[in-house]
C-alpha cells in the first residue's frame, strides 16, 4: 500500500485513432468509466478528488474489432505506478503514452507521501509554499458579480486597472478568459464572470468549466487561485434581493468544483448600510450595520450553502473606506497563500 493516497482532481486519455469503446479506470478494488468526448478522447473531472490508497492505479480499454466477426477483443489493462505518478507532483500534472493512448492524470497538491519531511528525496516530491509562490508570481482571481453591483469600480479603486471600465462589463459581453492586468499591484490578475443570470452572457456551466480548464493548467500561475463572489449589501425595506437565482444555485450545488480554491464573498456598496443605520439614529452606525450582515446576510448564505468553506468581506468604493479594500486584498493574499499548503 501506498504510505499516503493519491489524490486525483481529473483524468484524460486521448487516442491516435478511434478504435476505442469504453475506458475504465481502476484503483483499490473499484472501477468507473471515464466518459467520452470525442471519437479518441475521454476524460472526468472529480469535483471531490479522486483518491487512490493502492499502489498502482489501472485502465481498462476495450477497442473495437477491426472486424465484425470473431470474439470481442479482451480489454488492455494499462497499470501506472503510483510513485510514479507522484514523483510529477511538482507540476501537478503526469502525463505518459501507452499502448498508443495518451494519458494525463491532474493531481492535487495533497498528494503527498507522509513521510515526505523524513528524506531529501521525499522533500522534492511537494514544491513547498514559498516555491509556489515564486513561481506563481501574479494570483489570478476570478470575479463574479450580477451588473450593477459595483464590480468594475471596486476593481478599478482596488488595484487601478483603468481598462475595469463601465463598457467592460456590458451585459452580453462576457469574455471570462479575457485578462484584466493590476498596475498598481502587480502581484493580482483578474478575470470577470459577470453574473449567472441569462443576460449577463455567462451561465454558471460556462463559470464551472472555466474553473475546471484552470485547474488542468500545467504552470501553477496560469491557475485559478481565488473566487470573489460580489453581491451588493440588501437594505432592509429597499427591496434589495440578497443573492439572484444562479448565484444561491452555485453556493448550493456546485462549489464542490473549486475544491480546496478560496471563495470570498464580497458585500460591495457597504456606505448605504452605513447611510441606512445612520439615518436610523443607530448610536454606532458602523457596529450596527456590521450586526445587520451577520443577521441578515451572512447566516442566511451559511444556512443555504451548507459545507461551502466561505469568507466574507463588505467594502465600498467611496472615499474612506480603503481599508475595507485593503482587508479585502490581504484577506486574498492570505488565503491563496494558506492554499498552496493545504492537504485538501
Amino acid at each position: 500500500m501506498s504510505v499516503q493516497p493519491l489524490r486525483i482532481s481529473y483524468i484524460e486519455l486521448r487516442g491516435t485513432e478511434g478504435s476505442i469503446e469504453s475506458v475504465e479506470v481502476v484503483y483499490d478494488g473499484h472501477r468507473g468509466s471515464i466518459p467520452r468526448r470525442s471519437k479518441c478522447h475521454f476524460d472526468a473531472d472529480f469535483d471531490q478528488l479522486l483518491t487512490v490508497r493502492g499502489v498502482t492505479i489501472s485502465f481498462s480499454v476495450v477497442r473495437r474489432r477491426k472486424w465484425h466477426v470473431g470474439p470481442k477483443q479482451a480489454p488492455e489493462v494499462i497499470e501506472i505506478d503510483v510513485q510514479d505518478v507522484l514523483s510529477n507532483l511538482p507540476t501537478q500534472k503526469f502525463h505518459t503514452v501507452r499502448n498508443k493512448l495518451a494519458i494525463t492524470i491532474g493531481l492535487s497538491p495533497s498528494s503527498v507521501p507522509l513521510n515526505a519531511g523524513s528524506g531529501r528525496n521525499a522533500n522534492a516530491l511537494r514544491p513547498t509554499t514559498e516555491e509556489l509562490l515564486n513561481e506563481c508570481f501574479r494570483f489570478r482571481i476570478l470575479v463574479v458579480g450580477q451588473s450593477g453591483v459595483g464590480k468594475s469600480t471596486l476593481i478599478n479603486k482596488a488595484f487601478g486597472i483603468e481598462q475595469a471600465s463601465a463598457e467592460d462589463f456590458e451585459p452580453g459581453k462576457a469574455d471570462i478568459e479575457k485578462e484584466l492586468i493590476a498596475r498598481h499591484s502587480d502581484r493580482f490578475v483578474l478575470h470577470d464572470g459577470r453574473g449567472f443570470e441569462p443576460a449577463e452572457g455567462v451561465a454558471c456551466d460556462d463559470v464551472k468549466s472555466f474553473i475546471r480548464k484552470r485547474k488542468k493548467q500545467e504552470h501553477v500561475k496560469d491557475q485559478l487561485h481565488a473566487v470573489w463572489l460580489c453581491v451588493r449589501t440588501p437594505i432592509k425595506g429597499h427591496g434589495d434581493r440578497l443573492l439572484e437565482e444562479g448565484t444561491e444555485t452555485f453556493l448550493k450545488e456546485d462549489t464542490s468544483v473549486l475544491q480546496n480554491i478560496p471563495i470570498i464573498v464580497v458585500f460591495t456598496k457597504y456606505d448605504r448600510l452605513l447611510t441606512d443605520m445612520a439615518m436610523q439614529r443607530k448610536a454606532d452606525p458602523e457596529a450596527a450595520a456590521d450586526q445587520y450582515l451577520h443577521q441578515h446576510c451572512i447566516q442566511p448564505i451559511q444556512e443555504f450553502a451548507k459545507g461551502a468553506k466561505l469568507l466574507y468581506v463588505a467594502v465600498s468604493s467611496n472615499p474612506g473606506h480603503e481599508q475595507r479594500r485593503s482587508q479585502l486584498v490581504m484577506l486574498t493574499h492570505e488565503k491563496v497563500t494558506e492554499s498552496f499548503g493545504s492537504p485538501f
